[in-house]
């Protein structure tokens, strides 16, 4: 069945379809909640609202045209909220999680390059951040992105190319002073 399907369900009172939409979805969208606000608790407490709020509409008979995407732009908009708080300051991420022992070479480069891109990342603002997360770690179509942000498809486009190049040059930047370290 499809996720409307389930909605639908929602609506005529079966709370279960609420439990199928969690089973497929939750793993993805924590992850991208995590990815945006680097923080364990507050991702599971932004999905947690999200289902909620599926819930919330489900029980009063809505039904999005396109789920995923609607599905994300609640939890995206969970994130801008927290992130618009003022006593939201947070630290940076470090290197201090990445673990140096025990692993393969080659399993630890992997996870440092991977950790070294996420940071890359998260140096971005939030409106370049969150099409990129979207379009590359959920696998979001443009047109999924304009209606999970509501932004105008050209609008995603230009904000995904632009955020690659920010990200190339922060990613060049880092580059050089990686290798100007090693001289």
């Amino acid at each position: 069945m499809k996720d409307e399907d389930y909605m639908r369900q929602l609506s005529y009172g079966s709370d279960s379809a609420l439990d199928t939409l969690v089973f497929r979805y939750h793993k993805l969208l924590y992850g991208y909640a995590y990815r945006l606000l680097q923080d364990e608790k507050l991702a599971e407490d932004i999905v947690q609202e999200t289902f909620l709020k599926i819930y919330q509409q489900g029980k009063k008979g809505y039904v999005p045209d396109q789920f995923k995407p609607w599905m994300y732009k609640i939890a995206t908009n969970g994130c801008k909220d927290y992130w618009r708080k003022a006593s939201t300051q947070r630290e940076r991420f470090t290197d201090r999680d990445v673990q140096e022992k025990g692993e393969l070479h080659h399993l630890l480069d992997r996870q440092l390059e991977r950790r070294w891109m996420i940071d890359s990342l998260n140096r971005l603002s939030f409106e370049y951040r969150s099409v990129l997360y979207l379009r590359f770690y959920q696998d979001l179509k443009y047109a999924e992105i304009a209606l999970t942000l509501d932004l105008p498809l050209n609008t995603v486009k230009g904000r995904i190319a632009r955020g690659l190049k920010y990200l190339e040059g922060i990613l060049t930047e880092d580059d050089r002073k990686g290798a100007g370290a090693n001289e």
